[in-house]
């Protein structure tokens, strides 16, 4: 038998330790049974609410692909602690006839009431987190009444731990007991500067721009951009909302509930009455005065937006998807950010829209419609030529007579191991026939059957695809160019189904350079495995049985340049 660890802990208050500790526990179950043991996986500090945990995940995943035949884990809420998803969890490792032991609870799947044990054990992990979740809750209330910080950083504000002057840590330091802000006055005069900006007429985005130009760090410490400070004044989100600048502390304006389908989580606002608000005019910086001026020119602006989205309802798209042919694969080359729509009709660097030209210089602008008349020109002229298909095919033939010979080097060298294992097999069992029955002898047969095994399923393994490369790519070429030929005439709902297509056959970016002369030039590169990939769709553009291509896929070719 195979076994596998998978521990985890919750918080950074836990100790790293904690992970040996329930391995060693595990261990000694493995142990107790002669398994052996191929694979430890681990999440630390992390939830077991969490569903995107990347060492359970793994587990699952080397699991659903027979890697080993048992899971240990220490206790069951190591696995998950929501009712559902450890469920989802069991059923999935026992479809694959993995059998799981939690070694604290005495939980086996092999138990004729595992799934009894399974549901109180489970229900009990769930209670404990919302008991958890409503004690943290409560605290956090305590804290946030009293007016010290309950997580997060305000831009202006420095934090203060509050320490016990009694009580100290595993470390010989004071315990942290609250912590407090205080005015950091080199902040508090940006945070002043940006008020009196939009007061004065500037927006958000020229703020941004100009606090880059100045080399004043983000709250993050990185660059500014328009949208942390305008954020949402119906969220109180944005440097522009956060009333602590007027001396107003709120807490518990909104909570955060995760989504069952796709495990995010959203942020949902809580009735004014939940709120927990307390002046603190120690920590004011902004005038009221200064803040009755932001929030008016704030309501005008707001009033403005109204109008303009009621008077272009009719055209008013709704739905997400992309809007465009290109939108999301224009990179600019300077900076890495998406070329997007600026105004009315151009595309213009995201980054220099909304950070400033000190964080990206290219601040080149190209209508939307020149973008996708030369590009698909140039995607119809010169992406995939008769010189590139044909240097393509001679690639994919150099590449599949290496394959063979390295696939006849390596079968030879497999069936040498498997004869010297099939040996190994066969002088353990003349040993157990002779009565020398070991934990030993039975691990190191389990260990030779399993290689055993793994060696002739990599003989016997199918042929790759790449084997149908050369009769797959005449049709590749003639969808190919139906796909361009109809490209100038989509319709709106036709738009995400041809950009993927065109996604697929530049490789995922187009890359926009400047050029000295204040033109933009664009470069393609022809994606040929994207070209193998078309030719393998359904016709409801579903991908048939694809085609491992990542070691030929643009070897050798030469970008298409031209001038936007």
């Amino acid at each position: 038998m195979k076994a596998a660890f998978y521990a985890r802990y919750s918080t950074y208050m836990q100790r790293e330790a904690s992970i040996d500790d329930q391995y060693r526990n595990c261990q000694a179950q493995a142990d107790r049974e002669a398994w052996a043991v191929v694979a430890r996986y681990k999440d630390k500090a992390m939830s077991g609410t969490d569903a995107d945990r990347p060492g359970f995940n793994a587990m699952m995943a080397d699991a659903m692909a027979g890697q080993f035949d048992v899971l240990i884990v220490d206790d069951l809420s190591r696995m998950s602690r929501d009712d559902i998803a450890m469920k989802m969890a069991l059923r999935r490792l026992a479809f694959r006839n993995v059998r799981v032991i939690a070694v604290s609870d005495g939980f086996d799947t092999d138990s004729k009431n595992h799934k009894v044990q399974a549901f109180a054990r489970s229900f009990q992990n769930e209670l404990y987190v919302d008991d958890l979740r409503a004690k943290t809750h409560r605290g956090m209330t305590g804290q946030a009444q009293q007016g010290n910080n309950t997580g997060g950083r305000s831009y202006g504000y420095r934090h203060v731990p509050i320490e016990d002057p009694k009580r100290l840590d595993e470390y010989g330091r004071p315990v942290i007991i609250a912590v407090t802000r205080e005015v950091d006055p080199e902040q508090a005069k940006w945070v002043e500067q940006i008020f009196q900006w939009y007061a004065g007429s500037h927006p958000p985005r020229w703020i941004a721009a100009e606090l880059n130009r100045l080399r004043i760090p983000s709250p993050r410490g990185g660059t500014w951009a328009g949208s942390a400070i305008h954020g949402d004044m119906s969220k109180g989100t944005g440097l522009l909302n956060n009333e602590l600048y007027i001396g107003n502390y709120i807490w518990n304006r909104s909570r955060w509930v995760r989504n069952p389908d796709t495990g995010r989580k959203t942020r949902i606002a809580r009735p004014k009455e939940e709120w927990v608000t307390k002046e603190m005019p120690a920590l004011r910086i902004v005038s009221a005065d200064l803040w009755d001026r932001v929030k008016a020119r704030q309501k005008i602006q707001r009033e403005r937006g109204v109008a303009i989205r009621v008077a272009l309802h009719k055209n008013a798209r709704t739905g997400a998807g992309p809007k465009y042919l290109f939108s999301g694969l224009l990179k600019c080359h300077c900076c890495g950010a998406n070329y997007v729509i600026v105004d009315n009709y151009r595309y213009g660097c995201a980054k220099h829209r909304d950070r400033g030209p000190d964080v990206c210089s290219n601040g080149l602008k190209v209508p939307r419609k020149l973008v996708e008349e030369r590009l698909l020109e140039g995607i119809k002229r010169d992406l995939f030529t008769d010189e590139g298909i044909a240097l393509f095919k001679k690639e994919v033939a150099r590449l599949l007579a290496e394959r063979a010979r390295s696939q006849g080097r390596d079968n030879d060298k497999a069936k040498r191991r498997l004869a010297a294992v099939e040996n190994e097999i066969e002088n353990i069992m003349v040993a157990i026939k002779q009565g020398i029955l070991t934990t030993t002898t039975k691990a190191e047969l389990q260990k030779a059957e399993a290689e055993k095994a793994s060696l002739e399923k990599a003989m016997n393994a199918n042929t790759s695809s790449l084997d149908n490369i050369p009769t797959l790519l005449p049709r590749a070429t003639d969808r190919f160019r139906a796909l361009i030929d109809n490209l100038e005439g989509v319709t709106q709902a036709q738009v995400a189904r041809a950009r993927t297509n065109i996604k697929a056959l530049v490789g995922g970016e187009i890359s926009l350079i400047p050029m000295e002369g204040g033109y933009l030039e664009a470069e393609l590169r022809g994606n040929y495995a994207g070209l193998i990939r078309l030719a393998n769709q359904s016709p409801g553009g579903k991908a048939g049985g694809g085609s491992k291509l990542s070691v030929v896929a643009g070897a050798g070719f030469e970008p298409a340049t031209f001038r936007l």
